[in-house]
């Protein structure tokens, strides 16, 4: 499999007249402006997407969690089998929490390396949904909707999340060709499905877990359908199921998905929780689905992996970390 990711870009525009003769353009992976409810920000100012690998936490199948000069040691040395692909999953809206946790190591369970980028730590960012408990956030992330600025509804912030994305995408190339996902819980999921990727043959897939699109979010899908999803749903999810009246289907992602249908994939299970992945029958749907993305079996265990013979490259990563 060659490690080469193509980025095309466009304006990605909406609307009609001038917007549409723009619209024939190649869309850009990540948004630049010109969409519906567009709110810069200080701290969507792109410098600030530079240290994202140092706001991020790592996991690897065999190990765990484990810190960078780890991960960048044995993700090119871990055999076939033990590694599958990576995934980069995306935190919702109140940041890394272990909600996120729980869902990295269900996928190093599967054999996928992880990276989980913290978005909220980003210089003058905050988060979507402060608060102290579960009815404090949702009454604030309301607030902070009609605000306009710091959540999701707001474009540009996707695009500083996405753009981190890519980034941590670019610095995956120089590790490893193994297939990769874009994974996202909530407003993580919302992340993922406001990238456009397209002549990316290194992104298998996009995973959006325990969210959907309200009305209210239509301007800010730009996912190419040509490109596969999985997408779960819990059937009363307060944090999902908006406005009063909607049901569950009317957030699905089918509608996007009208020309290539095959492509979707879409679970809905019983309850009124936001807990990502947690029911079997959600588990069961996403490790097939998995399956399908990369052409590497699961194999559980070492594999003849020997873990000596990496320490010495480990132990010059951690000498040269010192040394900066």
């Amino acid at each position: 499999m060659k490690a080469v990711i193509a980025v095309v870009f466009s304006m990605g525009v909406w609307g009609t007249g001038a917007a549409s003769a723009q619209a024939e353009r190649p869309r850009q992976v990540v948004a630049t402006g010109g969409m519906p409810a567009w709110k810069d920000a200080e701290p969507y100012a792109r410098q600030y997407t530079a240290n994202i690998v140092d706001r991020s936490t790592f996991f690897l199948p065999l190990f765990g969690v484990t810190y960078r000069e780890k991960f960048e040691s044995l993700l090119s040395r871990l055999p076939t089998g033990s590694l599958r692909g990576v995934v980069i999953h995306n935190h919702g809206c109140g940041g890394m929490w272990s909600l996120e946790t729980n869902v990295a190591q269900f996928y190093y369970q599967q054999g996928f390396a992880v990276v989980t980028p913290e978005f909220v730590t980003r210089e003058g960012n905050k988060t979507g949904c402060p608060g102290g408990s579960e009815d404090e956030m949702r009454r604030l992330s309301g607030e902070r909707q009609r605000e306009g600025i710091f959540q999701a509804t707001n474009p540009a912030r996707l695009a500083a999340r996405a753009d981190e994305v890519m980034a941590v995408v670019r610095w995956l190339k120089g590790l490893t060709e193994v297939p990769i996902i874009v994974s996202g819980h909530s407003e993580g999921c919302r992340t993922v499905y406001s990238l456009h990727v397209s002549n990316e043959p290194r992104i298998a897939g996009g995973v959006c877990i325990k969210q959907g699109l309200q009305r209210t979010f239509e301007h800010t899908w730009r996912w190419n359908p040509s490109v596969p999803m999985w997408q779960s749903l819990e059937e009363f999810d307060p944090w999902v199921v908006f406005p009063e009246g909607t049901t569950v289907r009317d957030v699905t992602f089918e509608r996007k998905f009208t020309a290539e249908p095959q492509n979707l994939t879409v679970v809905t299970v019983p309850g009124k929780t936001h807990f990502p992945l947690n029911q079997e029958a959600e588990r069961a749907s996403l490790r097939q689905w998995l399956n399908a993305r990369t052409p590497i079996a699961h194999v559980p265990g070492q594999n003849g992996f020997n873990y000596e013979t990496a320490l010495a490259d480990i132990q010059l990563r951690l000498r040269q970390k010192a040394a900066r």
